[in-house]
């Protein structure tokens, strides 16, 4: 009679805790996976949090948390995790009600890009192990990888470089912006600066006086084609990392940045340009943009933003261009914008292997070694 009874008793028990586990398992339940920060630079470390928050009575005896992230971070503990494309990761918790749990997983940021928490989901058991109850999380997360700055001796001549050209500059390009009077005509004076309405006055040629500007403006042009068929990746991430890496060292200088690529994100949709700024924040927009990067939208794409320069060159613009393309299409163009005396540098990032010549005074070779 006993037997009968704790048979019946543990087919009630058994039945009806299946019921509150069909019905109430998700009430209350939350789950987050979130990076602890927003972005941070190549190589730093940040966490992974993952919070567990159980706002009821009935229990989770067994609770999994699933998700994967891009290789891109390297966890630095590994266990109930696996790797394939994707780094997988499989939490077992056990929640009491009314009870919240957060862990945190540390990693570093291997490489430059833009990582999100994928395929988050949740699986519940009951407490017979027979019940199983799943959903996917709607918390979860992003955080940028920038890219890693250079930091050699060679980077610093060439910005010293850089940096008196600018300086040159601010002294003879003159700002339209700011009128210091008017004077009679001399013959080196631009027909452009002739005040007329003034001239008719006086009876002679008078022209505008105008300040000499004191901004320095640097537009970097990032082109992300190249001439190599072979292991093409190294070029386009050295191009990127030094794209970010100048950008920094001038905006440290207070010089009005502004960047343009031909580069497009993961959904194949080009980057907008960034337009000038010159505070301390505007490298983050930079790398943000820099970070997205996952393929070029073409060569042909570059050479129409070039084209586009040349209707309007700005003679108080150093123009900064950053392309392991350097064939006569895009140099001749580049020609034609100094004619224009507008101010070009070129940086060629180049394979140690198959050694770039430059033709072009303002055209610098940038190695990189092919097997390292």
């Amino acid at each position: 009679m006993k037997l009968v009874v704790a048979v019946i008793l543990l087919t009630f028990i058994y039945f009806m805790q299946r019921f509150l586990y069909r019905k109430f398992w998700n009430k209350g339940l939350d789950a987050e996976v979130r990076f602890n920060r927003d972005y941070i630079e190549c190589g730093e470390n940040a966490e992974l949090i993952e919070i567990i928050s159980n706002n009821k009575f009935l229990p989770l005896p067994v609770f999994h948390l699933k998700f994967s992230v891009d290789k891109k971070l390297r966890f630095i503990e590994r266990e109930n995790s696996s790797t394939t494309d994707l780094y997988h990761k499989n939490e077992l918790f056990s929640i009491l009600g009314h009870q919240r749990i957060t862990r945190r997983l540390e990693f570093v940021g291997r490489d430059r890009g833009v990582v999100a928490v994928n395929n988050a989901s949740i699986l519940v058991r009951d407490f017979f192990l027979t019940g199983v109850y799943a959903t996917k999380i709607r918390h979860t997360d992003t955080i940028y990888i920038f890219p890693k700055k250079i930091n050699t001796e060679q980077i610093r001549i060439f910005f010293k470089g850089i940096m008196g050209e600018l300086e040159s500059k601010k002294s003879i390009v003159e700002d339209s912006m700011t009128f210091r009077g008017i004077r009679p005509y001399q013959p080196f004076d631009p027909y452009r600066s002739i005040n007329w309405k003034q001239s008719a006055k006086s009876r002679e040629l008078m022209v505008n006086m105008y300040g000499y500007t004191t901004d320095s403006r640097v537009r970097i042009m990032l082109n992300l084609d190249n001439d190599y068929m072979i292991e093409t990746n190294k070029l386009l991430e050295e191009a990127i990392s030094l794209a970010s890496s100048i950008s920094r060292m001038l905006l440290d200088k207070g010089i009005l940045v502004s960047l343009v690529t031909n580069g497009k994100d993961r959904d194949d949709i080009l980057l907008p340009a960034i337009e000038e700024g010159a505070e301390k924040r505007h490298q983050i927009t930079i790398d943000k943009t820099l970070s997205e990067i996952a393929g070029s939208e073409g060569k042909d794409v570059f050479i129409n933003y070039i084209n586009e320069e040349l209707k309007s060159v700005r003679t108080d613009t150093l123009y900064l261009v950053i392309s392991p393309y350097a064939k006569p299409d895009l140099m001749e163009l580049l020609d034609k914008l100094e004619e224009k005396d507008a101010s070009v540098r070129m940086i060629v990032p180049f394979y140690d292997e198959y050694p770039f010549v430059s033709e072009r005074h303002y055209c610098s070779g940038w190695e990189v070694p092919i097997n390292v």
